[in-house]
């Protein structure tokens, strides 16, 4: 799939997601908008522990918690609880543009620190 063949971004659970991904790389299930289970395919505790790291640093977010089903299963289950005033939806996005910030600086900094 390329680019121009993607389909157009939605209001629905996977609008976040590249266009590049040939398969629905998140999940939701939710219970209400302010609490939500999110199941990532193809991601572990590296994304997991990240995520989690991220969120409960977030004064919005009332808890978050990842696990991994099993070993041999590819998927990653993220539990998010906010408070009333945004949705677990749009805290998970914070915490992955926070995640993506912070990767850029410490990258940032590192190439810098190299330059010298």
């Amino acid at each position: 799939m390329t680019l121009a063949s993607a389909p157009a971004a939605t209001e629905s659970c996977n609008s976040f997601i590249p266009p590049s991904f040939e398969v629905n790389k998140v999940e939701i299930i939710s219970d209400r908008p302010d609490c939500a289970t999110f199941v990532f395919t193809d991601e572990d505790h590296t994304l997991g522990n990240a995520l989690h790291y991220v969120l409960m640093k977030n004064p919005k977010v009332d808890f978050s918690g990842y696990s991994i089903p099993h070993p041999s299963d590819n998927r990653m289950n993220l539990r998010i609880q906010t408070k009333s005033n945004i949705t677990a939806q749009e805290s998970l996005l914070q915490g992955l543009t926070d995640i993506k910030d912070i990767s850029r600086h410490i990258l940032e900094t590192f190439n810098n620190a190299i330059d010298q």
